[in-house]
């Protein structure tokens, strides 16, 4: 008996919206309940396309639209896999909040995926409508995007939609024969199925096509290197945000609290609170460092201000923000050397500081080249490439936006 109940038997007959009521005023919660198949009485309303038996239960019982078979299925996969267009329409529309659309069986495959395997062309132009709220680039569990399903069927006749039809047609036959009613004809069924003829399969292939193109779906290795793209900009930030932030604290520190100190009282040569180095005779060092340092911070602050601001974060965007850091950087190196110099006592032999300073200079130069001059190789080489692959598509005939 399969473990069926009546609500299961009800929801496969068409007509049978006034019993479907009457069940649910008795006992609502047979909604849930899953026959020897794994089907709740919504999957198999879904199956057999009884739209209005549909809507009633979900009026009653709105939660039993997440009941899933045993192959993940939810109802609206059900609905491609049987061709119910209508009934899926219905669906969308009602359970719009349940956030369906985007649900994956147990192979990983959304609705989107499926109608493009079974070639139902209509229910492909109608998911691809709903915009925003279905993701056309998700991945199933064999790393197969909507694009690679696509590229994978397009030479291969719609058995899967013929198999699809004759599970409907062993199910709807069993509930008939259950409620002593004649099965429907194989004749009338096949007559249903789709022309499995090449011009058709032809025509529905440059129709879904032509829909995916525009929709800039998009195939499973550029959406792989998109997530690595993502993760490397994510690392980059988090990076930038920790050097961004410990020198915005140590240049803050050094225009509070700078070099020497600061009076501690009042006299009639200073006041207290202000620099002692300010008082210096050479007042022109104590100017180099206080511009230095407010370079730094400066320069720090804005890289923190530009991550946290919510722009969209892309190469260009990290490559700018690495420059102003560098310039920050810069500027503490430069603030750390002024500063050394000027608390160096005088009467201790500055020569070898000086050297070391020289040196560290020099180094620090060439370092800055060499990073310039390995950026500008890695962007003459991008350019080149781009330019070397738009050639060969040009050459070849392939120009594809996806």
């Amino acid at each position: 008996m399969k473990r069926s109940t009546p609500l299961h038997i009800a929801a496969a007959t068409k007509g049978s919206l006034e019993i479907v009521k009457k069940l649910l005023e008795v006992k609502p919660n047979m909604c849930f309940v899953h026959d020897q198949d794994g089907m709740t009485p919504l999957h198999v309303a879904a199956v057999n396309g009884n739209t209005d038996v549909l809507e009633e239960f979900l009026k009653k019982k709105r939660q039993a639209a997440l009941e899933r078979t045993t192959r993940g299925e939810t109802i609206l996969h059900l609905c491609v896999k049987n061709c119910q267009l209508k009934t899926l329409k219905a669906l969308v529309e009602i359970t719009y909040d349940l956030e369906l659309l985007n649900s994956q069986d147990s192979d990983g495959n959304t609705v989107l995926h499926l109608a493009v395997a079974y070639k139902e062309k209509e229910m492909v132009r109608f998911l691809i409508e709903q915009g925003d709220n279905i993701d056309k680039n998700v991945m199933n569990k064999k790393d197969k995007t909507i694009r690679d399903v696509f590229d994978l069927t397009k030479n291969k006749k719609d058995s899967k939609v013929k198999k699809a039809h004759e599970n409907k047609l062993k199910l709807c036959c069993w509930y008939n024969n259950l409620l002593g009613k004649k099965g429907r004809n194989k004749e009338d069924e096949e007559e249903k199925l789709p022309n499995s003829e090449d011009e058709q399969l032809r025509e529905a292939n440059e129709e879904i096509k032509d829909m995916l193109k525009k929709n800039n779906t998009i195939r499973a290795e550029k959406v792989l290197k998109r997530s690595k793209d993502e993760k490397w900009l994510e690392e980059q930030n988090t990076a930038l945000m920790v050097v961004a932030s410990c020198i915005a604290t140590l240049s803050f520190q050094v225009g509070i609290n700078p070099p020497g100190s600061v009076w501690q009282d009042n006299s009639d040569g200073h006041e207290a609170g202000t620099s002692i180095m300010s008082y210096d005779k050479d007042v022109g060092l104590y100017n180099v460092v206080q511009v230095s340092n407010t370079i730094g911070l400066m320069s720090s602050l804005s890289v923190i201000l530009l991550l946290i601001s919510g722009l969209p974060c892309k190469r260009h965007f990290v490559f700018i923000l690495r420059v102003t850091l560098w310039i920050a950087v810069t500027a503490s190196a430069a603030t750390y050397f002024f500063t050394i110099g000027y608390l160096t006592n005088e009467l201790w032999d500055k020569a070898a500081l000086v050297e070391a300073m020289e040196y560290s200079v020099e180094i620090w130069l060439w370092l800055m080249l060499v990073i310039l001059f390995g950026h500008g190789l890695r962007f003459i080489w991008m350019c080149l490439g781009y330019k070397l692959r738009s050639k060969v598509k040009k050459a070849l005939g392939t120009e594809d936006s996806c």
